[in-house]
């Protein structure tokens, strides 16, 4: 009998491959499906590093066959747990107990000092593996732990353990190391975007803080009188950038402080605060201790610091924790401070504490600008009477000194013109140089006297119609002859037919008869010219000479009371340095102005205009 031999089809022989290709084709089909749904997760998901650890844990744990994953991220110099799956809450807290241990003999410590992926395929097998104690909490016999790697340096670590010896497969360790890739990628995402939100949040805070300071300034600015606005705004500004409850500003005065401003308490908790001043500072109070020590005063928590007995008492029926006092110090003095507090125990920040700073100061200049303001409206009312005292003086002296001088003036023009009889020659020159001599010292009286008019505003104009031709005729008539006994020409170019002006006649020719007179006087040799014009609706004078000129620099100023141009010229001329002061004074009362135009050596024009018709204005006091 002959034996059959049993032959395999090729079908059969080609089954086993195809079920094992299938199987193959199926576990790399959820593994691109594992990695597409993690890079869904971060890319949905990028600021949410907690959901894509947890998700990556999961598919980690599903896709291995793995009962634990866990990833860790680096914290100086520890491995804190970020994400878990499959750790029962007992097994955590028993884990938390015993801590991490970082060197050989533990999985995330061979790892990171090998900074690859490191397979233990039975932990009871693996002589250089001793940390016992986790194994008998976890049970764990297989084991993976991949890198978390940021630039070649290890920044964290993928755990994967299974309670049985059942070794990773190299793909799975492969999938593993693409995993902690994209863990590395969710945590720099974490990372970057919580950078970019700190720095949006400190250049907010800084913006919020200059607007800040930018307001109080504009307070301050408006208010240079009243440090009440400035001490609310700061009070107020304290309280939202500081993250506070309360804020108060006291001024101290007198070695009393006063509360100038609060922001944050209910109306009648701010009446009770009202109460408690004024009163004196005290080491038992924060904004007292603050600056008697000249300091800046934080307590974290008011209820377990003995320091403040009072602030103590504040803070348990307001309901405060964390308080901070900042004095106010112009130099090294103590003029006032603030007090913040928060209902939380919850230290301010240095950042805080500079702000707060910074306000103090921005106090200190409101309160010094007032004290300032004050100051110098004090001075103003003391040297405004003392002008109102000097130029009444002034005025009293000049009109008892007019009476005396205008008596020797008329008794020495009787005797001179023989009515208590004939006199000698020589009596007579006398006479003559009394008389020249008092009228000039009667001009000097009447000049001081303008000024005290001026300075007191009772200097007025006498307004009604004039001509100006007749003004020009009666200056030129009244200098001719200091003209003649100095060989200049004295000429005058008058317009024809100009329109009668509105104002003060003897005023104007007084202003003229200083400018006409002036000229003369530092003239040496040449001439001297006057020109009147109407042109753009009013009048324009100018008084010309061929004399030294006048500096640049001189060109404004001698229109100021008692200045002369400096040099020996102008001393030997004499003069009072108030004529040409008081000419300004005239022809702006007329609305009009004065200047000069001049070059040294080659003589100066002084230029006049004025309105034709000018409304009365008083002097200015």
């Amino acid at each position: 009998m002959s034996a059959t031999v049993a032959t395999a089809s090729p079908d059969q022989d080609r089954a086993p491959a195809v079920e094992e290709l299938r199987r193959e084709l199926s576990a790399a089909h959820r593994r691109e499906a594992a990695t597409a749904e993690v890079l869904r997760i971060i890319s949905r998901s990028a600021f949410d590093l907690q959901s894509v650890l947890d998700s990556l844990v999961a598919s980690a744990a599903h896709l291995c066959d793995a009962p634990m994953v866990a990833i860790h991220v680096q914290r100086d110099a520890q491995l804190p747990g970020r994400a878990r799956y499959g750790y029962p809450p007992e097994m955590v807290e028993a884990l938390s107990k015993i801590g991490q241990v970082l060197d050989r003999g533990s999985l995330a410590g061979r790892t990171i000092a090998e900074g690859h992926a490191v397979h233990i395929p039975d932990v009871e097998a693996d002589t250089e593996y001793t940390f016992r104690e986790f194994t008998r909490i976890t049970g764990a016999r297989s084991m993976l732990g991949v890198p978390l790697l940021r630039d070649g340096r290890p920044v964290g670590l993928l755990s994967l353990y299974r309670t049985r010896v059942a070794p990773f497969t190299p793909r799975q360790i492969d999938l593993m190391a693409t995993f902690a890739d994209q863990a590395v990628i969710a945590i720099e995402n974490s990372r970057l975007f919580a950078e970019v939100q700190a720095r949006t949040q400190q250049l907010q805070e800084a913006l919020e803080q200059q607007t800040a300071t930018s307001e109080i300034l504009g307070v301050i600015s408006r208010s240079p009188t009243d440090v009440q606005p400035v001490f609310q705004a700061i009070a107020e500004s304290s309280v939202r950038l500081c993250n506070a409850d309360y804020a108060s500003a006291a001024r101290l005065e007198g070695g009393v402080m006063h509360l100038l401003a609060q922001y944050g308490r209910t109306p009648q908790r701010l009446e009770t605060a009202r109460r408690d001043f004024p009163r004196p500072p005290t080491g038992e109070e924060i904004g007292g201790r603050a600056m008697l020590d000249r300091t800046v005063v934080h307590v974290e928590n008011m209820l377990t610091d003995p320091r403040f007995p009072a602030s103590q008492e504040l803070a348990r029926g307001a309901g405060y924790r964390t308080a901070l006092g900042v004095p106010m110090l112009r130099g090294d003095v103590p003029i006032g401070c603030m007090v913040v507090f928060r209902q939380q125990a919850k230290p301010f920040t240095q950042a805080e504490i500079g702000l707060l700073r910074t306000f103090a100061d921005q106090a200190v200049i409101a309160t010094e600008n007032t004290r300032l303001f004050e100051e110098i409206a004090r001075k103003s009312r003391e040297l405004e009477i003392a002008s109102q005292h000097k130029s009444q003086f002034v005025a009293n002296m000049s009109h008892e000194l007019r009476t005396p001088l205008a008596a020797i003036l008329g008794y020495a023009e009787l005797i001179q013109e023989g009515f208590y009889g004939s006199l000698p020659e020589k009596s007579m020159d006398a006479l003559t140089r009394i008389r020249s001599n008092g009228k000039h010292l009667l001009g000097l009286i009447n000049t001081v006297l303008d000024i005290a008019k001026i300075e007191s505003g009772q200097f007025t104009l006498n307004i009604g119609e004039y001509a100006l031709e007749s003004v020009v005729e009666t200056v030129r008539a009244a200098t001719e002859s200091l003209a003649a006994a100095k060989n200049l020409a004295l000429k005058t170019e008058v317009e024809k037919r100009m329109p009668l002006g509105l104002g003060d006649e003897q005023r104007l020719t007084q202003v003229l008869l200083n400018l006409v007179g002036n000229a003369l006087k530092f003239t040496d040799a040449g001439e001297v010219r006057i020109v009147a014009i109407a042109a753009n609706g009013g009048f324009a004078v100018s008084v010309t000479d061929t004399g030294p000129g006048i500096p640049a620099a001189e060109q404004t100023r001698i229109f100021e009371q008692f200045h002369q141009v400096d040099s020996s010229d102008t001393k030997a001329k004499g003069g009072t340095g108030l004529g040409l002061a008081i000419a300004k004074q005239i022809v702006e009362m007329h609305g009009g102005r004065i200047w000069v135009e001049s070059t040294p050596g080659k003589g100066s024009t002084f230029q006049v205009e004025l309105p034709i018709r000018a409304q009365s204005q008083q002097g200015a006091a």
